[in-house]
């Protein structure tokens, strides 16, 4: 199953999400030091449930076979926010693009009992001690995840087994830009990812509702082009290797303007 993520450039007439205001954060110091305090009064029993949990979880967990391995393909549902867009090389045939790509599943290996405790937020240091999904960009050229100042990786484990796993990353990636009627192209180019061992009867790829946002697009760099819009997209893609199985976000469409 491929996904696709399409962004189209070309007049702007699409604008979607919303820049965070840093205030919504507690940047103010008497929020600061309220948030300081209460961190401080968290009961120790807290703590000492959610190491007790953690401990029971991985006790004999193994993190090299999926989520009901024989009996059910896991379904991992998808969504991207877009921090920006651009540059976009017509000269290199590819585009830059700064996202957070978060993954859902279920692994029922996962699921414990507590009664203070429904989610465990865990650090980076939880991502490597549990199964995660194969996930590769097919059209990437090169990407780098952000490492400044920790990994910028979150881990969220419910009660019910169910794990959130966020990532932000940068990726340059495939663009075939058709340039005939230049300066007045439009283009659209996808960023493609599937998993990259998996087959489709195994690992099953969706999208989330409201699946692809974005910040607010003044800050993109786009220079001569112009973005119109996304749109997501789901395809069966027949490999050589392994996987089968992709899924396309939405690709963008770039015109000179």
């Amino acid at each position: 199953m491929t996904i696709k993520f399409v962004v189209t450039l070309l007049t702007l007439l699409f604008a979607g999400g919303a820049r965070s205001d840093l205030r919504e954060y507690g940047d103010d110091d008497e929020d600061h030091q309220d948030t300081t305090v209460n961190q401080m009064l968290v009961p120790r029993s807290h703590q000492e449930d959610a190491t007790l949990i953690l401990n029971n979880l991985l006790k004999e967990y193994d993190k090299t076979l999926r989520p009901d391995i024989g009996e059910k393909p896991t379904v991992i549902d998808v969504g991207i926010y877009i921090n920006s867009i651009g540059p976009v090389s017509s000269i290199d045939m590819e585009y830059q693009i700064d996202i957070i790509f978060a993954q859902t599943w279920v692994d029922t290996r996962l699921r414990y009992n507590s009664s203070s405790m429904r989610i465990l937020t865990l650090n980076s240091n939880m991502v490597g001690l549990i199964w995660l999904p194969d996930t590769i960009f097919r059209n990437s050229k090169n990407a780098d995840s952000h490492w400044i100042t920790t990994p910028n990786q979150l881990l969220r484990i419910w009660n019910n087994g169910k794990i959130l796993y966020t990532l932000r990353m940068t990726i340059n990636a495939e663009c075939q830009l058709q340039l005939h009627n230049f300066p007045m192209d439009e283009h659209s180019c996808p960023l493609v990812f599937s998993s990259y061992g998996y087959p489709r009867d195994e690992i099953v790829y969706k999208w989330k509702r409201n699946s692809v946002e974005t910040s607010d697009q003044k800050y993109w760099r786009l220079y001569q082009f112009d973005f119109m819009g996304l749109r997501n997209t789901t395809d069966v893609l027949t490999t050589t290797a392994a996987g089968g199985w992709a899924t396309s976000p939405s690709r963008p469409t770039s015109p000179a303007s």
